[in-house]
């Protein structure tokens, strides 16, 4: 098995970032990572032209190292350009990385390190675990991380704090075999983290440095909402009855005890139908998703 990594690097629009990636990329062991692949998602800034400039620079110095520029006809999303790079690299393993300042080439280095000797471990993906700055972090991310993390953690019954970080090693062969249930947009990251986890695969959190982007966030409101849209139906689809459940439970007790009520008065009412039917509804839901997850 090939024990080297291939590096994805998502472009949009980074022409202003892109010089300092790769005056840091030189710090980059290549001795383990031997391929790097930029997926340009159909930059409108000279992002294209100045990433060609700068590969040529570098090969210069890396005749070793492999090159490969992609570009979307269209702007496709984060998911989609990280699975193109991940379809269209050589080695058995992938790391992916921010072309912007927010990771650490030393801290993909320590990943990349730490997977590839720990492979007998059998570490299926190690996350570069972040410690966000609440003061400067914007507050729809701080809110879409509680939410998550909550509802996560109390589906699978962990403790983890950051399942969306950018910075991650990871089995490729494991990644393709689930990949048409993760993300094409921003949340590629967070669902390939529930993914794994669904599937029982051995997952490592690695502490990393980490700084806020600069500038405006790509997450506006309209990302931020498909973002928690597309994590809940993932949640749904493989944990339905932990998300179901909290719901069911005071709305059937509220059944019930509205019921008891109406009997002694001698008089049903249009509330305690409405929830009879809810529940009665949420039961049936219950016993067809029973039916498909034994039929999967």
């Amino acid at each position: 098995m090939n024990s080297k990594i291939s590096l994805i690097v998502p472009v949009f629009n980074e022409c202003d970032e892109i010089e300092n990636f790769f005056s840091n990329l030189k710090q980059c062991n290549f001795n383990l990572i031997n391929e790097i692949i930029f997926i340009n998602d159909c930059s409108t800034d000279n992002s294209l032209d100045l990433l060609q400039k700068k590969i040529n620079e570098f090969k210069s110095l890396f005749s070793n190292i492999n090159f490969l520029i992609i570009s979307n006809f269209k702007n496709r999303g984060y998911g989609f350009s990280v699975k193109k790079g991940v379809y269209n690299s050589k080695n058995d393993y992938i790391a992916i990385i921010d072309l912007d300042r927010t990771y650490k080439i030393e801290d993909l280095n320590n990943i990349s390190h730490e997977f590839i000797n720990t492979q007998q471990l059998q570490y299926d993906l190690i996350i570069g675990q972040r410690k966000i700055d609440p003061t400067n972090t914007s507050r729809l991310k701080i809110i879409g991380k509680t939410i998550i993390n909550m509802i996560t953690n109390f589906c699978f019954n962990e403790k983890i704090i950051d399942y969306n970080s950018g910075l991650r090693v990871f089995n490729k062969k494991k990644f393709i075999k689930h990949s048409h249930m993760m993300s094409d947009r921003f949340s590629l990251t967070t669902s390939m983290t529930i993914t794994f986890l669904n599937e029982n695969y051995e997952i490592k959190f690695h502490k990393i440095k980490y700084e806020e982007r600069s500038g405006q966030s790509k997450l506006g409101y309209i990302n931020f909402f498909s973002f928690l849209y597309t994590i809940f139906s993932l949640l749904f689809y493989y944990k339905p009855f932990k998300i179901i459940l909290p719901i069911f439970i005071p709305l059937f007790l509220a059944f019930i005890f509205f019921l008891m009520q109406d009997i002694f008065a001698n008089d049903i009412t249009d509330k305690t139908v409405l929830l009879f039917n809810f529940n009665f509804l949420t039961i049936i839901l219950l016993f067809i998703i029973d039916r498909i997850n034994k039929l999967k």
